[in-house]
């Protein structure tokens, strides 16, 4: 079932129409932006988990917390080095904010990504390793909630959408290294859809191969997949709000409400 679901949104990631390489979009945030080349017309390098095939431009760096339930955030920062290649740094704290006592994240996450492509014609294709999972960590089972990524590739092209909108669509596999309960690659897919400078919706979708629906107590994937929508808002120039609406689909058996998380995230330059 899950492939099949795989199989379409290839079909519509990359079947749609694109937009002509170096053509504008409807914004452009010239050398505060992302190495790729859709003119600055995504703006999201990462969507709601999943990444996409674009880094920070050389020079440039991003700050930003995310914030979640029981009050734990995650705090994340990056630094373009040369036009290709992005490296960060992310850490947690769980319980932040309440009563209850604060405990760091069992690990310091550590990303780096590298753009093989930028997109002429073909869809832009980018390489990174990224071992940030959310939500908390079971001992037994050694892994987060909401696995890492792990190892991945990814492909994001852009086209023209409706309404005059901008769109990337971004396929990518995985493989996570938190493979205590399942060792199984993983596949996801996402869009942005950008609707002026300020203003884009996200969706991100993941199969969830590598969480073992079969085991006892089930409560990490009852076979669904995860489905996730944000709300991206570009308050100023250097700083966005994104907005996170986290497992639609209720694949998290130990909670079927919808996770809301809240990131913001300030970007500058050296």
């Amino acid at each position: 079932m899950r492939r099949a679901i795989l199989s379409v949104l290839l079909l519509l990631a990359f079947a749609l129409p694109a937009r002509a390489a170096g053509e504008e979009t409807a914004y452009d945030y010239g050398d505060l932006g992302l190495a790729t080349d859709f003119g600055g017309g995504i703006e999201s390098d990462y969507l709601v988990d999943s990444p996409a095939a674009a880094v920070l431009r050389h020079g440039n760096y991003r700050l930003g917390c995310r914030m979640m339930a029981g009050g734990s955030v995650v705090s994340r920062a990056e630094v373009g080095i040369k036009d290709r290649l992005a490296v960060g740094v992310s850490w947690g704290l769980l319980n932040l904010l309440g009563r209850d006592d604060v405990d760091s994240y069992e690990r310091t996450g550590l990303t780096a990504r590298f753009l093989l492509v930028e997109e002429m014609g073909w869809p832009a294709l980018a390489i990174g390793f990224d071992n940030q999972g959310y939500g908390a960590w079971d001992e037994s089972r050694e892994r987060y909630e909401r696995k890492s990524k792990g190892f991945y590739l990814a492909g994001t092209r852009s086209w023209y959408g409706p309404m005059g909108t901008d769109v990337a669509t971004t396929v990518g596999i995985n493989y996570s290294l938190e493979t205590e309960d399942e060792d199984s690659p993983d596949a996801f897919f996402g869009l942005e859809v950008d609707f002026d400078r300020q203003f884009a919706l996200l969706v991100d979708y993941a199969l969830g191969l590598d969480d073992n629906e079969d085991e006892d107590p089930d409560i990490y994937g009852d076979g669904l997949g995860w489905l996730d929508l944000g709300l991206r808002w570009n308050v100023q120039e250097s700083v966005q709000f994104k907005f996170f609406f986290r497992d639609l689909l209720g694949n998290y058996a130990g909670d079927s409400t919808v996770d809301r998380q809240f990131l913001v995230s300030y970007q500058g330059s050296f």
